[in-house]
């Protein structure tokens, strides 16, 4: 009777989980994945949850063009279910629609309109889209063209940003304050006045980017990221008034240099000079510690350079050639970038008292070291860096984010001259955003691009991805603070480490057989070749000794070839076998211990109950 009764509650409470998950319906959710691949991450749920108008979700997937790509299908599906779990957490304001664009269809319009790829698939004309739009209802979208998979990894944070831009009523505003001729200025090589720098033309193609006034007493209230560029020496004033736009939530990029090696040309009509030790009150507030006196050497990321005719040329230890594949991987800001190059760089490191969190992006490689600024000088003996050169066997910071909990840098007194109006002073902030880069050479073009004059326009060839990664730091910066937290999710395909080392085992131990196979089957083709008759001489002129050779040859041909198939079939036997162990374990070894283990709980829950 017992154990009846324990048969029952078992089913009730089977009954009674049955039933609670129908009411919760699709909420009802459980990521068991390592890296939680199919939850959202904390900042895109609060950008969900401050969503102030609707927005609809179009995935456009060509089912007929995508019949034969089983992966691309598997994607999709992926895709499906990520923006299924963007409309659970919305509350409400976002939509979810899987539209295919067959051909000549309405559908496929409406994907032509929005810029989506179209990809030839198939030998019969056939065109593949698979690209997301996202909209709102005055028919204002943002849309990536085409969902490459080898981009997953990076899906959440180019929807999320998407959403948040829809989000805005105007184009964000960066203001720039520079103690370099970054806006244009004066070559005093050629005479002439000279450009923009080409990284900052490229902002100007997204953002609004705004020239700011070195003694700015406060900083204007629509501009959403300050980039200060080697600013030149700033008064308490000026400073008071960075100080204030951080802790009131504006977000600040800072890019200073021991060296600034662009700033000798000076500014036109700019008096002032840049500073590496203008921020300094700042960046100890921010609880970041730099050394304006000191750079970093690289051995291992050296890049050589030319010394002039006569003379070899040379690795330049200050000038590095940095791998972002190299970096953390989990890295936005990086992601799918190749080679940056910085000049005479410094480094960044954290207060063992701060209060922020320092959160590094950009190293050096282990084999480097610091020194005195000075000797990074232009002109210098590359030779004698070299000689001094010893490895600290640790890789030095040049950037980082600094988030988190921030005080003031000035106290109320020391505020009470410089506040605007009815401006209250902030004496912290749990939210500060900053942005840190120990060096500003790798912005000029001379690092990263080569800008060309075409019928008097600017034409520029990138050869390194320096201006893609100050557009990627943009990009986060110029969203919400909630974007900063983003990281790249980890992978949706494991590799199959396992069935990889047994191929690898397999082939090594055929390779040798495949390969003598190989060799016989080519001596029988040329001896048959030299038998066979000519284009027209008969074949009956062979002599019976050659027709019975010119017969073995073939069969020995056959037995080859199907010597070859065999050793072929036995590279995957040991994945076969494996497959076929795991296919035992899941399907009975592991249900009939299950079934073991809930036998003995139960035998244990009545033995209980009998004491």
């Amino acid at each position: 009777m017992r154990q009846v009764m324990i048969f029952i509650s078992m089913v009730l409470v089977l009954l009674l989980g049955s039933a609670g998950l129908q009411q919760l319906g699709g909420q009802a959710r459980l990521d068991l994945t390592e890296h939680q691949l199919y939850s959202l991450s904390d900042g895109t749920e609060k950008i969900l949850s401050e969503l102030q108008k609707p927005l609809t979700m179009e995935l456009y997937f060509s089912q007929q063009g995508s019949e034969d790509l089983t992966r691309l299908r598997a994607y999709a599906e992926r895709v499906t279910e990520l923006l299924e779990e963007y409309r659970l957490r919305a509350g409400g304001q976002l939509s979810v629609q899987r539209i295919d664009p067959e051909p000549f269809s309405e559908a496929e319009d409406d994907a032509t309109r929005f810029g989506l790829q179209s990809v030839p698939v198939g030998n019969f004309g056939d065109s593949l889209y698979f690209g997301l739009v996202i909209r709102d209802a005055d028919d204002n979208y943002e849309a990536l063209t085409f969902l490459q998979p080898d981009r997953e990894a990076y899906l959440e944070y180019e929807i999320t940003q998407m959403i948040y831009r829809l989000q805005q009523d105007r184009a964000p505003v960066i203001g720039v304050l520079s103690g370099l001729p970054v806006m244009g200025g004066f070559d005093p090589r050629s005479g002439q006045p000279s450009g923009p720098w080409t990284a900052i033309e490229q902002l100007r193609n997204l953002y609004e980017v705004r020239s700011l006034p070195s003694d700015l007493t406060q900083v204007d209230e629509d501009v959403d990221v300050l980039m200060l560029i080697q600013p030149p020496e700033l008064t308490d004033q000026t400073l008071y008034a960075i100080d204030q736009f951080a802790l009131a939530g504006g977000r600040v990029m800072a890019f200073i240099d021991p060296v600034a090696e662009t700033a000798q040309g000076g500014m036109m009509g700019m008096g002032d000079q840049a500073s590496a030790s203008s921020l300094q009150p700042l960046l100890k507030a921010w609880g970041v510690n730099w050394q304006p006196s000191e750079a970093v050497l690289d051995a291992s990321n050296a890049l050589v350079v030319s010394q002039g005719p006569g003379k070899p040329p040379l690795r330049h230890f200050g000038l590095l050639a940095l791998s972002p594949a190299k970096q953390p991987e989990e890295l936005l800001v990086t992601a799918n970038l190749e080679a940056l190059n910085f000049s005479s760089a410094g480094f960044l490191a954290a207060i063992d008292s701060a209060t922020t969190e320092f959160q590094p992006w950009l190293f050096t490689s282990t084999e480097s070291m610091r020194i005195n600024a000075n000797k990074l000088q232009l002109g210098n003996d590359l030779l004698a860096l070299q000689r001094e050169f010893t490895s600290a066997d640790e890789r030095q910071v040049l950037a980082a984010h600094v988030t988190g909990k921030a005080s003031s840098a000035f106290t109320s007194e020391q505020a009470s001259d410089w506040q605007q109006g009815d401006q209250a002073h902030l004496a912290d902030t749990e939210q500060l955003a900053v942005t840190l880069v120990a060096d500003t050479d790798w912005l000029s073009d001379r690092l990263w691009v080569q800008v060309q004059n075409f019928f008097g326009q600017r034409i520029a060839t990138p050869w390194a991805d320096n201006g893609a990664l100050l557009v990627n730091l943009s990009d986060q910066m110029a969203g919400s603070a909630a974007l900063m937290s983003l990281r790249a999710r980890g992978q949706y395909q494991r590799p199959f480490t396992r069935v990889d080392h047994l191929r690898q085992q397999a082939e090594q131990r055929f390779l040798a057989s495949e390969q003598r196979l190989q060799q016989r089957l080519q001596e029988t083709e040329q001896k048959l070749n030299e038998l066979q008759p000519e284009v027209g001489e008969d074949s009956l002129a062979l002599t019976s000794e050659q027709q019975q050779a010119l017969e073995e040859f073939q069969q020995q041909k056959l037995d080859i070839r199907r010597e070859l198939r065999e050793v072929q079939h036995a590279l995957n036997q040991d994945i076969e076998a494996l497959g076929a162990r795991l296919k035992v374990l899941n399907i009975f070894i592991l249900p009939l211990l299950l079934t073991l283990l809930a036998g003995l709980v139960a035998w244990l829950w009545q033995r209980r109950s009998v004491l």
